[in-house]
């Protein structure tokens, strides 16, 4: 029961980080008025998701385990800092998009709107694409599937990371073949 509380306290430090990092680089991109982001951006944002779920996976191996990690409980905490950087970033959504700027999401589509022009779609096509997409930009919505898909990316990640950082121990070690 100790481990596992551990365990917990861990992946939500990881978590805490990992939500308060992803935050502080959107901010910097909010706060120069980019409201596409580069595709470096997108990059960097994933390489730090893959650094804080391996670091916490690493943690859990050599801190919690004693060196050894099963690749489920290696998935697991992978997914569970996944989880709760999705419920941090999600509530500093929310506080932006309601109370800071309540503009935020109308500027994001200004720029899909804008993309979709560039793509040379037609004028009516636009249009529904548009009001449809109005109706599911609700701060509410778009932080629940912001942490959805955010979870699922993180399964993926962590299912990927596992397999490497999973180590079985050993089923005869020195100390059991001396008791023989």
């Amino acid at each position: 029961m100790e481990e596992n509380k551990s365990n917990l306290n861990l992946t939500m430090t990881w978590g805490l980080f990992l939500g308060l990092v992803l935050i502080v680089l959107h901010l910097i991109t909010y706060l120069m008025g980019v409201y596409k982001s580069p595709s470096w951006l997108g990059i960097l944002n994933y390489a730090v998701i893959i650094g804080a779920m391996v670091m916490a996976q690493l943690k859990t191996r050599n801190d919690l385990q004693g060196g050894y990690i099963t690749y489920g409980k290696s998935l697991g905490t992978g997914i569970l800092v996944a989880l709760f950087s999705s419920i941090i970033y999600a509530f500093y959504f929310i506080i932006l998009t309601k109370f800071i700027d309540p503009s935020y999401m109308d500027k994001m589509l200004e720029v899909v709107e804008e993309l979709y022009y560039q793509k040379g779609m037609p004028e009516d096509q636009i249009q529904m694409a548009m009001e449809m997409a109005r109706k599911f930009t609700t701060p509410i919505f778009t932080a629940l599937s912001t942490m959805f898909g955010f979870v699922v990316m993180g399964t993926i990640f962590s299912l990927i990371t596992s397999a490497f950082i999973k180590r079985q121990e050993p089923m005869f070690t020195e100390q059991n073949t001396n008791e023989e």
